[in-house]
């Protein structure tokens, strides 16, 4: 059985790997363009125009709150949608930050399950 994972919003993955969104994203969600940093040309691709993170004076991508919540989540870049909970990347952001691995849902079923006399 492959292991599943539930995003517990701890926001590790926005605080930890650079952020990078497409035109298409700016186009859902104007604030990208206003918010992010337009890459120069020579860095620029038909996938990536702009960055959110790291940019100067933020710690985090531009649209967490303070409670680490993402603000555009509806309109979050087609990156931010395609990370997967419970992925290597995942477990990598939540141990830098000292968090401790997230566990998958079958675990969690296992572990809160009755014991059998």
């Amino acid at each position: 059985m492959e292991a599943e994972f539930a995003c517990d919003s701890c926001g590790a993955c926005c605080r930890t790997f650079p952020i990078f969104a497409s035109a298409d994203d700016a186009t859902r969600e104007p604030r990208i363009a206003a918010e992010g940093r337009e890459l120069p040309a020579h860095l620029a691709t038909p996938g990536w125009k702009y960055q959110l993170y790291p940019l100067p004076f933020h710690q985090t991508c531009c649209f967490l709150d303070d409670a680490s919540r993402c603000t555009i989540y509806p309109m979050r870049p087609d990156t931010c949608r395609a990370f997967a909970a419970g992925s290597s990347q995942c477990q990598e952001a939540r141990a830098r930050l000292g968090l401790p691995a997230l566990q998958s849902l079958h675990n969690e079923l296992r572990d809160s399950a009755p014991r059998q006399p």
